[in-house]
């Protein structure tokens, strides 16, 4: 069962990062073609700037966790090896996180612009996703020593 799971996993890894490159490049391709008005290209750029950024630390984190998949497939799985990957994945999270952190000005600004208070929202959706990420990987981790302890 948890070879199935581990194999299910890495597929869904491979096709969110085929997901994620699809819509980057599909946003890309709008924002060269459709210029942006003018009142809210200063704050569209920035924020634009900070989505592709943060690609390579979500890459990087992706590349990471399908990495510690194929550790915890393998039946003499190292500690080392694996805390060291889970800590890998724990500074792209961070590092993701603080990208959008500084673009949330921009958000503020740009959902005040446009009259859209819940637009403010989807700046701070990746940093929720860096939170849940960091904090698992430090569970998972604090939990491995433990069994090997």
């Amino acid at each position: 069962m948890g070879n199935l799971r581990n194999r299910l996993l890495k597929i869904l890894l491979v096709l969110l990062a085929l997901g994620a490159a699809l819509f980057g490049g599909c946003i890309l391709y709008l924002a060269i073609t459709d210029p942006i008005k003018q009142p809210y290209r200063q704050y569209f750029y920035p924020i634009l700037l900070a989505i592709y950024l943060s690609a390579v630390p979500f890459f990087t984190g992706l590349f990471y966790g399908y990495r510690f998949l194929c550790q915890s497939d393998s039946t003499a799985q190292e500690t080392g090896a694996v805390v060291q990957t889970l800590r890998k994945i724990k500074i792209c999270a961070i590092t993701y996180g603080i990208l959008f952190l500084l673009v949330i000005p921009f958000w503020i600004d740009l959902a005040e612009a446009d009259d859209a208070p819940g637009a403010m929202f989807f700046g701070l959706l990746p940093i929720c996703w860096a939170v849940l990420s960091y904090f698992w990987s430090y569970r998972y981790k604090n939990r491995l020593l433990q069994n090997n302890a």
